[in-house]
């Protein structure tokens, strides 16, 4: 009996990390990796982009990936997902009888969403930062699965806008540390290289929940519409909530959270642990006590503003139900069917997009990939513009607006998280600040921006989206060039990222005009500077680049 007992307490107690183990129980195993082969013909080789497993890799290192993408990573795709189901959920639903049966008239599509966004933008930086507290890291995540899956279940029974309008604010309350927090967990398993290789599969699943909510919607309209006495569209709410349901026992039963914060748990044993929290060391930092210090420094670097600047701008671009509202007032040639379905293709778009954008990004540089996928923002943005074009280039432009949306989100936003790789509490707090910041402009700009009353042309609109899709292009160059070159600039503001980094590539760039450098400290050692003296006793640093690009063997600062 107290073995059962025990059994089940493992689920419910909180480790303490003062009694963690720094040594292996079983030092014998084999865990370091083997000498990486590397040729010039990789740039040529593009599936090793995609390699979440290398061959370099010891055997029990590809194990414990294997293991970290069924519990951990899997599990937070699968939450994802049924955040962008919920979310489609809401606009399929309007064009599905929710407009007719609660009797919506006005701009009230817009004010759910407006609700939604101020309960999510208003929580997400205190939950965020709890969640990298050993003691939340995973009961948190969980309660919230679990409240949220509750509100969306309340969907299915509301009887007016005002009891919508309640219920979608405490759903953006309870999904608030779903995508930040993700990246946080998520960062403190992998490297930086793993981290964009699945970025991808991760973003995928909430694409995927956009693109399945049209179809479940007219499945649930046709199939399911009287019984019980509910319509259709309230029955695709219930579907959701099952479904959350289901997630939220897989990750009870499996997701360990951080790995500062878990001596063992469900596949993963002690020693996986141990290895988990040593196999990123001098990498990325774990969680300390939140100061007020810590926010300071966070101010004083460039990476929260830049990095909003890039999210908040991506963010606002597109209208998600624009494509929804133009079939709709075609009648003549879209059934209501027809719209729900049209859109889950247009959406079916960006799955690939996601899934091959960010590693792409990661092994061949940003550059090339980002300016493929703008190509393809600035033709659906001057077709929504022009707009008097054939029905069949007008469904092009709203396609084609989904590899930006979809392709560059997970790139942008893995990108931010490890630009802040030196400091855990300053990574939850911009994750979390840049996605409140961008769900709180959303929040009053979308409605000005895209009045329903103006629909399905939104002439006003579309043209302020070109804007922001060129602005948005420019800040990431900003970014970029940021990114490549802060040390060598202002070093002041590029905060302590550049230090403990082993992926980068070890060089140095000489600023005297004379040699008399002595005292060199190996590279390796310090992290991710190197540190010399002149003559005159000064020390001087100089910084090893961040990023790989395939397309040039010879890349450098």
């Amino acid at each position: 009996m107290s073995s059962f007992k025990e059994s089940i307490w493992q689920f419910f107690k909180i480790d303490n990390p003062s009694t963690f183990r720094e040594d292996y129980i079983d030092p014998t195993i084999d865990r370091e990796r083997k000498p990486e082969k590397v040729s010039k013909s990789d740039k040529y080789n593009i599936l090793k982009a995609f390699n979440w497993y290398p061959s370099h890799y010891s055997k029990y290192e590809r194990k414990f990936l294997l293991k970290f993408d069924f519990c951990v990573l899997l599990f937070l795709s699968a939450s994802f997902y049924t955040k962008y189901l919920d979310n489609a959920n809401v606009g399929s639903a309007y064009v599905s009888g929710m407009k007719k049966e609660l009797n919506l008239k006005g701009n009230e599509l817009n004010y759910f969403n407006t609700c939604y966004t101020v309960g999510y933008a208003v929580f997400q930086i205190p939950i965020t930062l709890l969640i990298t507290k050993p003691h939340f890291s995973r009961h948190l995540l969980l309660f919230c699965e679990l409240a949220w899956g509750m509100m969306t279940l309340a969907n299915a029974y509301v009887q007016n806008a005002n009891q919508m309008y309640a219920i979608r604010f405490f759903i953006g309350v309870f999904e608030a540390c779903s995508f930040p927090a993700t990246y946080v967990i998520i960062s403190s398993f992998l490297t930086e290289k793993e981290f964009f290789q699945r970025a991808g599969f991760y973003g995928a699943f909430a694409v995927a929940g956009n693109a399945s909510a049209g179809a479940l919607q007219t499945s649930a309209r046709e199939h399911l519409d009287g019984i019980r006495g509910l319509s259709g569209w309230r029955w695709q709410f219930i579907i959701d909530a099952v479904i959350t349901f289901g997630i939220f026992l897989y990750g009870f039963l499996l997701f360990p959270g951080i790995p500062s914060s878990c001596k063992k748990f469900g596949f993963f044993s002690e020693d996986e642990m141990i290895f988990a929290r040593k196999r990123l060391e001098n990498r990325v930092a774990f969680p300390k006590k939140f100061t007020w210090r810590t926010l300071k420094e966070t101010l004083l670097t460039w990476q929260i503003y830049v990095g909003s600047a890039l999210w908040v701008l991506h963010h606002q671009s597109w209208y998600s139900n624009g494509a929804k509202l133009y079939m709709k007032s075609r009648p003549d040639l879209y059934t209501t069917s027809m719209v729900t379905n049209w859109d889950s293709y247009m959406y079916c778009t960006g799955i690939p997009a996601a899934i091959i954008v960010a590693p792409l990004c990661k092994y061949y540089g940003k550059i090339i990939p980002v300016t493929l996928v703008m190509l393809t923002a600035y033709y659906a943005c001057i077709i929504l513009v022009i707009w008097d074009v054939p029905n069949a280039v007008l469904i092009s432009a709203f396609f084609l607006q989904r590899p930006f949306r979809d392709g560059l989100a997970q790139v942008y936003y893995t990108w931010i998280a490890t630009l802040c790789s030196d400091n855990v509490e300053k990574k939850a707090i911009v994750l979390s600040w840049v996605q409140a910041l961008s769900y709180a402009v959303n929040a009053f700009a979308i409605p000005l921006q895209y009045n329903v009353a103006d629909g399905p042309r939104f002439k006003k609109g579309y043209i302020i989206n070109f804007a922001f899709i060129g602005s948005a292009h420019i800040v990431f160059l900003v970014c970029w060039f940021c990114d490549k070159y802060d040390w060598k600039y202002f070093p002041r503001f590029a905060g302590n990222r550049h230090l403990n980094n082993k992926d980068d590539i070890s060089l140095t760039y000489d600023t005297s005009t004379d040699d008399s450098r002595t005292e060199i400290v190996d590279i390796e050692s310090v992290g991710g500077t190197g540190v010399s003296k002149n003559q005159n006793g000064v020390e001087e640093l100089f910084v090893r680049d961040r990023e790989v690009d395939h397309t040039d063997s010879s890349s450098s600062i």
